[in-house]
């Protein structure tokens, strides 16, 4: 029996005729998950075909693991599939069939124990290479199969995404051994304890030809199954002390002062990740977010995807999400932990590095950097040398491309530094980046009653009453929230802002357009409405938004009689609503409250990508068009007028209050563009050495403001990008074109009496 590894043939639906085998197997199914990356290459193992058939197919474990057998083959047979008709099987006692204990007896007397019929499927465990490569009876198997052309699948149970490590009592093993009966009833035990966290994952195929030796070959299904795991693992691979050593070591730094801030930098940069810290506090986060948010909304075909491209070799998934509140990590950390997508390390603000709040954070998979790097070289090469680590290991990484989170409602242009790096490392590790953007869209947000008090004194640091801050929050209920995980873009290693534009612009363009987006855009666009006007004209706008192509709007604008009447009754009994004559319920005419136009503003602003062409529509034949279109592709990231060039909205169409609505949808930003135009040559601004944009901002929100409710700071910065852009503000924001901004007044005059025409 050479060293003891038993070779059998499987009759595995034989086996499941006995009662116990199959109670104990539909007991089970029921108590664990299946990941299938490939739902293509799965389906393909039903092919009945006969020249498929005769294609051998090898299942490639890395554990001798008799639950593992158990679990595939049932699994197999239970949606139609044929289970392995050979096995290696590991050393164990556990459910064997009596009919393989009757093949071991016979192979006491026999010289061969392999039998001349076909063999179809192969079950080979990996677990130890030497010792199946010089195996006289895998020797024997390999030489009937040589010259085949074979089809090899990886299998993978995960016992809490972490595969090798299975704790045993060490002094235990001294007297009963590793493996017979203990390993399979230590397993059974772990089935048995944690059986929900338990994953079968049926990997990515892929075709060999059994051309080499018996070593190279068993060598090649070892780098075969190492790459499928550390794919799925990711962040269980290596641990954040050996992440943050090699990189200091990497560094080659000679000089001690270098040293000694290299090792201080990456004491307060680097993640300390910890799977049992994630899993109990990914726990816990899922127990208050599901009590905060109604639902979570999101594609089971898009996770699908996502699936199938963490398991690709030599690959890391970048995470994009787009950034309007604090929640937005956490959703995204617990829809892939709940998903099983292998969890993202996180690249966050330093802002939010304070107790007790990093140290969670840091378990979780969280590392902190500064938010202004520009001009120090030695943290760059510190950060760059630390992300090389992250990729190299196989972590995939999630940050946030607008830097803070967007005051406005809408995607923030786009900060490029990050990418830069990763493109960079991307040469010189020679693994695939592929950016995932993510959309998440709330229905409610709490934060954004401080957005608006922001623009009248400094922010307040986040470690500032962080646990008051905490309460409210989580305080507070929520509504639905919708997340999209767009088609993912690969990172090319000459990278151009164009890149990053292009992530915003799909980041917005996929978003969920909410209830409330809808329900502050007609409401803001006329001075009262009664409910039923309200309505129809929220039902009207939707059909006018889905001759869009890729629209997607929320599940709540399908019941619009109930889900209004109970919006507008919430907002009165908040005051952002006025009664303005008290007449039957139905009929009674409500208006805004001056107090609550800016979170309105908000939410309308997260749909401004997809009311854009139709507003660009109303002046296609005119003068203004080229003004109009290119100012609000400037100023909102997902929209391009040119992606309607060839196929023009039709705005004749348009019944005469939606043109009203759009038109005051947009004067607003007119007007704040008109306002910064009028204020810059006022401020004596460029006479202050080294001015930035932050510091023009700080100047302008307050005054502009005060006329405009609705303005926010990323507006005026998103503006001063494109007065740049046109020349406006010229020398590296050291001097003002009053010329050109004097013809950009006049236009925006001619719009406003367009509008009241």
């Amino acid at each position: 029996m050479g060293n003891g590894r038993f070779f059998y043939s499987r009759n595995f639906v034989g086996s499941f005729a006995h009662g116990l085998h199959r109670r104990i197997y539909r007991y089970f199914f029921r108590k664990f998950d299946v990941e299938i990356p490939d739902p293509a290459g799965f389906e393909a193992l039903k092919n009945k075909d006969e020249n498929d058939k005769k294609r051998l197919k090898i299942y490639i474990s890395g554990r001798n693991s008799k639950i593992e057998q158990f679990l595939l083959n049932g699994f197999m047979i239970e949606n139609g599939i044929t289970p392995p008709t050979h096995s290696f099987g590991p050393k164990t006692r556990f459910f064997r069939p009596l009919g393989e204990l009757w093949m071991l007896f016979i192979s006491l007397f026999r010289s061969s124990i392999i039998k001349d019929r076909f063999i179809e499927s192969l079950y080979i465990p990996v677990d130890s290479p030497e010792e199946l490569s010089i195996d006289p009876v895998f020797a024997e198997v390999y030489r009937k199969l040589r010259h085949q052309e074979a089809t090899l699948i990886p299998v993978i149970t995960l016992w809490d995404k972490n595969l090798d490590k299975k704790h045993r009592w060490e002094w235990i093993n001294q007297l009963i051994g590793r493996y017979n009966f203990w390993s399979t009833s230590w397993e059974l035990l772990m089935f048995m304890l944690k059986r929900r966290k338990l994953t079968l994952r049926i990997g990515i195929s892929s075709s060999a030809k059994l051309e080499d030796s018996e070593e190279i070959f068993v060598h090649k299904l070892c780098d075969l199954m190492d790459i499928s795991k550390r794919n799925v693992v990711g962040a269980a691979l290596k641990n954040w002390l050996d992440l943050k050593n090699e990189t200091l070591f990497k560094m080659e730094l000679d000089s001690k002062e270098e040293k000694r801030s290299a090792i201080k930098t990456m004491k307060s940069m680097s993640s300390e990740y910890s799977p049992l810290y994630a899993e109990i506090l990914s726990y816990f986060l899922g127990k208050i977010l599901n009590a905060r948010f109604s639902r979570f909304v999101y594609s089971s075909n898009e996770i699908n995807d996502l699936c199938k491209l963490c398991a690709l070799p030599e690959t890391n998934t970048v995470f994009v999400p787009t950034h309007k509140s604090y929640f937005d990590y956490l959703i995204l950390n617990y829809i892939l932990y709940r998903e099983k997508v292998t969890v993202p390390l996180v690249a966050a603000g330093d802002n939010l590095d304070f107790f007790p709040l990093s140290p969670v954070l840091r378990k979780m998979g969280a590392f902190f950097i500064r938010r202004k790097i520009k001009d120090d070289e030695f943290y760059k090469k510190i950060l760059t040398t630390y992300l090389e680590q992250i990729l190299t290991a196989g972590y995939n990484i999630e940050f946030f491309i607008e830097g803070g989170r967007s005051r406005s409602g809408m995607v923030r242009s786009p900060r490029t530094g990050m990418l830069k790096m990763l493109a960079e490392i991307t040469k010189t590790t020679n693994r695939k980046l592929y950016i995932v953007p993510v959309s998440i869209t709330y229905e409610k947000l709490k934060e954004i009653e401080d957005y608006n008090r922001e623009k009248h004194g400094v922010k307040q640091p986040e470690s500032e009453h962080f646990l008051k801050k905490v309460f409210t929050l989580f305080r507070a209920d929520y509504g639905p929230v919708y997340v999209r995980f767009s088609q993912p873009i690969m990172l090319n290693t000459k990278f151009t802002e164009e890149t990053a534009l292009r992530i915003a612009e799909v980041q917005e363009k996929s978003s969920v357009i909410s209830f409330s987006a809808i329900f502050s855009a007609v409401f803001m666009a006329f001075e009262s409405l009664t409910i039923k006007d309200l309505i129809e004209r929220m039902e009207r706008t939707v059909e006018i938004l889905h001759t869009l192509p890729g629209i997607e709007t929320a599940y709540a604008l399908n019941n619009l009689d109930v889900n209004c009447s109970k919006l507008t009754s919430a907002l009165l009994k908040k005051g952002a609503l006025k009664q303005k004559s008290k007449h039957h319920e139905e009929n009674q005419e409500l208006t805004i409250s001056k107090d609550f136009i800016a979170e309105f503003s908000f939410y309308k602003n997260s749909a401004a990508f997809a009311f854009a062409p139709f507003f660009c529509g109303l002046f296609r034949e005119t003068e203004l068009y080229s003004f109009v279109s290119e100012f609000l592709e400037n100023t909102i990231m997902g929209y391009y007028e040119s992606l309607y060039a060839e196929d023009p909205v039709d705005v004749s169409t348009l019944p005469d209050w939606f043109k009203t609505m759009l038109q005051k949808f947009f004067e607003d930003k007119f007007a704040i563009l008109g306002k910064i135009l009028e204020l810059i040559p006022k401020l004596n601004l460029f006479a202050e050495k080294d001015l930035r944009h932050t510091a023009i901002v700080q100047r302008l929100i307050p005054k502009i403001s005060a006329e405009i409710p609705s303005a926010t700071a990323d507006e005026i910065y998103e503006m001063l990008f494109f007065l740049e852009k046109k020349n406006v503000l010229t020398d590296n924001l050291s001097s003002f074109d009053g010329t050109t901004a004097q013809e950009f007044l006049n236009k925006i005059d001619m719009l406003k009496e367009k509008s009241t025409n």
